[in-house]
């Protein structure tokens, strides 16, 4: 069975981020969109994956696509 969703720490893993990241982008706002149940976090590995392809630059004067 394909796995859909990640936790926190293997979505920290999988991104090459610290699990601090994750956390600190819930609770600021701007990050990948999450499921909350409970205590638990989740991210949706298709939501994450586009979000983190979204913000793919050229070079650092790369803007990036207009929202």
């Amino acid at each position: 069975m394909e796995k859909l969703n990640l936790n926190e720490v293997e979505a920290a893993e999988r991104y090459g981020l610290s699990v601090h990241w994750f956390r600190r982008a819930r609770w600021a706002g701007g990050g990948p969109q999450f499921i909350k149940m409970g205590s638990k976090v989740l991210y949706p590995i298709a939501e994450t994956d586009a979000f983190f392809k979204s913000r793919m630059r050229s070079s650092t004067s790369d803007p990036g696509q207009a929202a």
